[in-house]
């Protein structure tokens, strides 16, 4: 970093990184070679909702971003069966991303999860309470079950932030009828 030139180029390098121009092409180009391979890809851009913080494997500060985004399955619910039982089981639907790691302040390491729910959970969570509870414990459990980790559900607090870390798209991939096309 002491060479003007190497920064120069290094900056240069980051504002390619971050151009959404930039971004659009790849996504496009991703987009066109997995098409040949029989695969629909589509880019999962998480929308800031609320951010968990806890643990991980109590060892280490951990923030999951609960976000949304409408290429996500709606929740769904239906009423609770057996006579004893009274309310819905719901589906919620989600999309999820490997955690990514950034070094905080004092130079303390943290981990972050986008779970990616559709934009009507979130609005659901906003106006009711419970459901919002739900929410922030199927986004606890998706990372606990996706990644064999072991999260602190107990002392998960909501943060007054919407998102932690860099905002980073998820893929989704869907075997295209009739698998791979002929060339």
């Amino acid at each position: 970093f002491q060479d003007p030139k190497f920064r120069r180029m290094f900056s240069e390098y980051a504002e390619e990184l971050t151009d959404p121009e930039n971004r659009r092409r790849y996504e496009e180009e991703i987009t066109a070679l997995e098409r040949e391979r029989g695969v629909e890809v589509r880019f999962v851009h998480p929308e800031p909702g609320h951010v968990l913080r806890t643990s991980l494997d109590g060892a280490r500060r951990c923030f999951v971003n609960v976000c949304s985004n409408a290429l996500v399955g709606a929740p769904s619910s239906r009423p609770s069966s057996g006579s004893a039982a009274s309310g819905s089981q719901w589906s919620l639907p989600y999309s999820l991303a490997p955690g990514r790691e950034y070094a905080g302040g004092r130079g303390i390491r943290y981990t972050v999860y986008d779970v990616v729910f559709h934009p009507d959970a979130l609005a659901l969570a906003r106006r009711h309470e419970r459901f919002r509870q739900m929410l922030d414990a199927t986004a606890l459990e998706a990372v606990e079950k996706q990644f064999g980790v072991k999260l602190d559900r107990r002392n998960a607090k909501t943060l007054k932030i919407k998102y932690k870390g860099t905002p980073e798209a998820a893929v989704l991939r869907t075997p295209l009828p009739g698998g791979v096309p002929a060339r």
